[in-house]
């Protein structure tokens, strides 16, 4: 009896002493770290509880727009977006209402992004017509090409206090965001055109090419 006893003691200890099981001990132990870690992050921004429809926001934009079009020059892009503030102002502030429970920024800059990924359809521009659509004009029509999408998610962005700017690579368009108090007010993308792409993802082929920025 207790020579049976001294060999399972025996084996007991080899197997504590197995590095094997110490690392899926420690394997155990970041997982739960990191759900909790993850758990914590949600329950202080808070995902968007739904994605606000086109037609909800129809009776904020003006009946007769004049300038469907303009330049593309930053300077011409800036007067747009100034002269489209205030329809604007009402289609954020009623897209992140509707869309987060909370007033937390993260969230609702979340729930615009969601917004315009969702409701805007991507349409190819003709490469005669270099022109900007007017952010109004494309919640009217529906569709836009990268760079109007683009614009129309700075111009909401803005709307709500965050800093937005332009990225441009070759043959495309996205935008960037920075909400203030958040990661240290790091640039975060917004690509409107990538269906599967979450907010602050871009696809893999967008990451490493030349990229030229500006700020509206």
């Amino acid at each position: 009896m207790n020579q049976e006893t001294e060999l399972l003691s025996d084996e007991i200890q080899l197997k504590r002493r197995n590095p094997f099981y110490g690392l899926i001990a420690l394997f155990l132990a970041v997982a739960v770290f990191l759900l909790s870690l993850q758990g914590w992050f949600y329950l202080i921004h808070p995902s968007p509880s739904r994605i606000v429809a086109l037609d909800e926001i129809q009776s904020f934009i003006p009946e007769n727009l004049s300038e469907a079009f303009t330049p593309h020059r930053p300077e011409d892009v800036k007067i747009v977006l100034r002269d489209s503030q205030s329809p604007i102002k009402q289609i954020a502030n009623f897209v992140a209402a509707q869309s987060c429970k909370s007033s937390d920024s993260f969230c609702q800059s979340r729930a615009i992004h969601y917004f315009v990924r969702d409701n805007i359809q991507y349409v190819p521009d003709p490469q005669f017509h270099d022109k900007l659509e007017n952010p109004l004009s494309v919640l009217k029509t529906g569709g836009a090409d990268c760079e109007d999408m683009a614009v129309l998610e700075i111009a909401l962005q803005k709307a709500i206090g965050n800093t937005a700017r332009l990225v441009f690579i070759p043959g495309h368009a996205y935008a960037q965001v920075s909400i203030p108090d958040y990661k240290n007010g790091d640039w975060m993308n917004l690509e409107a055109t990538c269906k599967t792409c979450d907010f602050n993802e871009v696809p893999e082929s967008t990451v490493f090419a030349d990229k030229e920025f500006v700020e509206l």
